[in-house]
C-alpha cells in the first residue's frame, strides 16, 4: 500500500536508535522504548531474515568465522595479529582492534571482539553485547555459518545473564529471536513469550516482536489486536497507524487501511509540521 511520507520505525538496540556500528539491521525488532519523543521516524527494516535448515551449523568454530569474515578482504598486520593471538592478546590490542572493526562497520567481528573482550577481559556490558550478538546474527542472510556462530555466542552470554537476573527483559527478547529465528522452534519462544508477558505486559519490545511473529504467521486478527496494544503504549507514534493501515491493506480491508492511514499522516503532520 502506497503512503505518502510514511516514516518508518528504525529498530533500536539498547537504547539508542536501531544502528549497529552505522548499519541499520533489517530485522524488523528492538527496543522501540527509546524513541519515546516521536520527533522523527525513519526508515523501518523490511523483514525477518529467515536461517534455513541446510545453513545451520551445529558447530562453527572462530576460525571458520574469522575466514568467511575475511573472505573478500585482509584486516591490516596488526588486527590480524590481535585476531591470531586470540584470548592471549592485551586488552589494549583488542579494544584497537574493536574501534578498526566499528570504523570499517564489520558487524561480525565487532561482535566477536565484544565478546572476547568480556570473557577474557570482563569489559563491556553483558546484556549489550549478548544483544548486539543475536540481531547481528538475524540480520545476516547471505551467510548462515557466520550467523550461526553469532546466534551460538550470543546465546551462551544470554544464558548467563539470565542466570543472575531471570526477568531481564532485553535478554528474554533477544532469547525469543534466538529460538524463533535461528532455532524455529515455535514452542519454544511460545514458551519464552507467555513467561516474559507475565514479567511486563507492556514491554514495548516485547509487543513489537510478538506483533512481527504474528504477521509471520498469517495471524491477522490478532495482529491488530497486537497494533491495539501498541497504539495505547505509544499513543503519539504514528508509526502503529501507518503499520495498522498497511495490514488492513493486506487483509483486503480497504475503509479501515485509509482510516489509518489518514490518522497517520495527520499525527505525523503535527509531531513535523514543516515537513
Amino acid at each position: 500500500m502506497n503512503q505518502p511520507k510514511k516514516y518508518r520505525l528504525v529498530v533500536v538496540l539498547s537504547g539508542v536508535a536501531l544502528l549497529v556500528f552505522g548499519v541499520v539491521y533489517q530485522w524488523k525488532t528492538s527496543k522501540v522504548s527509546s524513541i519515546s519523543n516521536q520527533t522523527s521516524l525513519k526508515g523501518s527494516p523490511q523483514g525477518m531474515p529467515q536461517i534455513s535448515e541446510a545453513s545451520k551449523e551445529a558447530i562453527v568454530s572462530r576460525s571458520q568465522f574469522l575466514s568467511l569474515v575475511f573472505e573478500n578482504i585482509k584486516p591490516p598486520r596488526p588486527i590480524a595479529k590481535v585476531l591470531i593471538d586470540g584470548k592471549e592478546a592485551s586488552k589494549d590490542s583488542m579494544l584497537v582492534a574493536l574501534k578498526w572493526s566499528k570504523e570499517t562497520q564489520n558487524q561480525p567481528l565487532a561482535c566477536l571482539l565484544e565478546l572476547e573482550l568480556l570473557n577474557y577481559h570482563g569489559m563491556g556490558d553483558l546484556t549489550e553485547i549478548a544483544r548486539n550478538s543475536i540481531f547481528v546474527a538475524a540480520s545476516i542472510t547471505e551467510n548462515g555459518k557466520v550467523s550461526a556462530y553469532l546466534y551460538e555466542n550470543g546465546k551462551k552470554i544470554i544464558d548467563e545473564g539470565l542466570a543472575k537476573d531471570s526477568t531481564s527483559m532485553p535478554l528474554r527478547n533477544a532469547l525469543i529471536i534466538y529460538q524463533s529465528e535461528y532455532l524455529n522452534q515455535p514452542m519454544a519462544f511460545l514458551k519464552t513469550l507467555r513467561t516474559s508477558q507475565k514479567i511486563d505486559s507492556n514491554d514495548l519490545e516485547l509487543n513489537y516482536i510478538h506483533l512481527n511473529l504474528l504477521k509471520k504467521s498469517n495471524q491477522w486478527e490478532k495482529a491488530i489486536k497486537k497494533l491495539e496494544k501498541l497504539v495505547s503504549l505509544q499513543p503519539q507514534n504514528p508509526y502503529w497507524l501507518f503499520e495498522t493501515s498497511d495490514l488492513y491493506g493486506m487483509m483486503g480491508d480497504s475503509t479501515n487501511a485509509k482510516i489509518y492511514l489518514n490518522l497517520a499522516v495527520e499525527m505525523q503532520r503535527k509531531i513535523e509540521p514543516n515537513r
